[in-house]
């Protein structure tokens, strides 16, 4: 019970179809019905609160132990705030009706999107083009779209497989971070996939760099095309959280509208976790499942030989059946710690955490990670090869931080990629992909392909986090994020450098984020 009740506002996305039995933190399936179903259009518990953005993510579980918050919030102005609640198969047919009367917008010349069956070489050809010529897809073919790829999503599993054609090779491209250029760079390179040049994508499509709106419509396009041949595995930056922070969610406002803002995010929700290659290779995007019991040690230093020790592992299936409709709030990495359970909820929840914000260290063991204060991991080279050894993997492959030459087999049984080249524009790092083969001996070979970054137009990083700041202030109140980590080029690749990684909050930040989620717009305790 004790563990049980820790969890709660794990995760404070809250389904409008959940029946109030539940712990407020879990995300049901559409379909699901309880007897919350109607309170989206009625207005009672799944109305936002009114500490927004990522902080009210933390917000919306407060709100559902604390009914004078819930008054507070209905008090509130209507200022835009991100959705809390899933979608049901009948809200996504109403908002697919309203899409479709979306007027038409004049001056744009490319391909229109109409269904997945209007996607061709042609099409892909001519989307290309237009957004190197600044042209947008129309908003209508944007919800379509995206309405589409939902639907694709939800049909597959949290563990995917996928396999390398005979006689051909299989693509996995690590972090884009919205660098279009550097991607169009790319797909020269390797060509674009097809049944014959399957493609994995490992997560990090969106945030940071300023054409994620471009990047992400490519690849849903290309998934379209060719579902079976292009595998999308979720991200930490296919995150809620995330996305309100670091630049996303304010392209999407700036570019088409903050709604749809929300169906991206029902779409990354619904991304798989993992894809594993031909039952030999696992491709994942940040770590492997932390130590269980999930101990956090105060005082623990990054010094390899300081550690957790390794504990028992889970197997891929365990992976498999994690429920991945999840979103990871501010509160989640903390309330993870605690005893070993039973509880599916808390044991979800924290394998997400673990996939999505895991890196690996020099030393035996677990350490606590650079990223965030409490709740993430790094792991050792022994967590690395016992999971390989108990899963019968050949090796891992995982992205999620940046490498010098975009790539770095970082343990013996691992191997990261990076394919955003000079990351921030100040990373001076290459990207890389990687081409995977069928060798004689049934052995899965693998080929890193480095490459530099490509001239992109005049436009910064995060250029687009200022549609937020400007028009939604409410979204990020109290967080002042320090604009001279803009500059600093040293990104932590883990700990055999010991280097710090600004892509996350730093401890003082993370204190003021905290505090962010205990007051109104107003700055009124909640």
């Amino acid at each position: 019970g004790a563990v049980a009740a820790s969890a709660v506002g794990h995760v404070a996305f809250v389904s409008s179809r959940e029946p109030q039995t539940r712990r407020p933190h879990r995300m049901l399936r559409a379909g699901v019905q309880g007897e919350r179903a109607s309170e989206r259009n009625t207005g009672g518990s799944a109305l936002l609160p009114a500490c927004l953005g990522a902080g009210a993510i933390a917000a919306a579980s407060r709100r559902a132990r604390n009914p004078r918050t819930t008054m507070r919030a209905e008090a509130a102005t209507d200022m835009w705030q991100p959705r809390l609640t899933g979608w049901t198969p009948q809200e996504l047919a109403a908002e697919r009706q309203r899409a479709q009367a979306l007027p038409e917008e004049p001056g744009y010349s490319g391909p229109r999107y109409t269904g997945p069956g209007s996607i061709n070489d042609a099409f892909l050809d001519g989307l290309i083009q237009a957004q190197e010529q600044g042209q947008l897809l129309p908003k209508k073919d944007a919800y379509l779209m995206v309405l589409d790829i939902i639907e694709v999503l939800k049909s597959e599993q949290t563990l995917g497989k996928a396999s390398i054609p005979q006689g051909s090779h299989l693509t996995v491209i690590g972090d884009l971070h919205g660098q279009y250029w550097d991607f169009m760079n790319l797909l020269k390179m390797t060509g674009k996939p097809s049944p014959t040049t399957p493609f994995i994508f490992n997560g990090d499509f969106v945030d940071r760099g300023s054409w994620s709106i471009e990047v992400i419509l490519t690849i849903f396009a290309l998934k379209l095309k060719d579902p079976a041949a292009v595998f999308l595995n979720r991200g930490n930056h296919e995150m809620l959280e995330t996305n309100i922070l670091y630049g996303f969610c304010g392209e999407c406002g700036a570019k088409y509208d903050m709604d749809l803002f929300n169906l991206f995010s029902e779409a990354f929700r619904n991304l798989p976790l993992a894809h594993l290659v031909d039952g030999k290779v696992l491709v994942l995007h940040g770590g492997l499942p932390g130590p269980d019991p999930r101990i956090w040690m105060p005082g623990q230093t990054h010094d390899p030989t300081d550690a957790i020790p390794m504990t028992a592992l889970p197997t891929l299936q365990d992976i498999a059946q994690v429920d991945r409709y999840l979103e990871i709030t501010p509160e989640s990495y903390a309330q993870s710690i605690g005893p070993t359970t039973d509880d599916k909820e808390v044991n979800d929840i924290r394998c997400l955490i673990d996939i999505l914000w895991g890196d690996p260290r020099g030393g035996e063991g677990y350490g606590p990670s650079y990223r965030k204060g409490k709740g993430v991991y790094m792991f050792g080279p022994d967590v690395t090869d016992t999971f390989c050894q108990l899963n019968n993997l050949q090796f891992i492959i995982r992205s999620h931080e940046v490498k010098a030459d975009g790539y770095r087999w970082d343990h013996k049984q691992l191997l990261s990629v990076f394919s955003a080249p000079n990351y921030l524009d100040t990373g001076n790092n290459k990207g890389a992909f990687l081409k995977l083969t069928s060798a004689a001996d049934g052995s899965v070979g693998i080929e890193p392909v480095s490459y530099t970054a490509v001239p992109h137009p005049d436009v910064p990083p995060m250029k687009w986090q200022e549609h937020i700041t400007t028009n939604y202030s409410h979204l990020t109140r109290l967080m002042r994020k320090k604009m001279s980590g803009m500059g600093f080029d040293e990104f932590g690749d883990s700990d055999f450098e010991g280097l710090m990684n600004f892509d996350e909050w730093e401890p003082d930040e993370a204190e003021q984020f905290q505090e962010a989620f205990k007051v109104d717009q107003y700055g009124r305790d909640i």
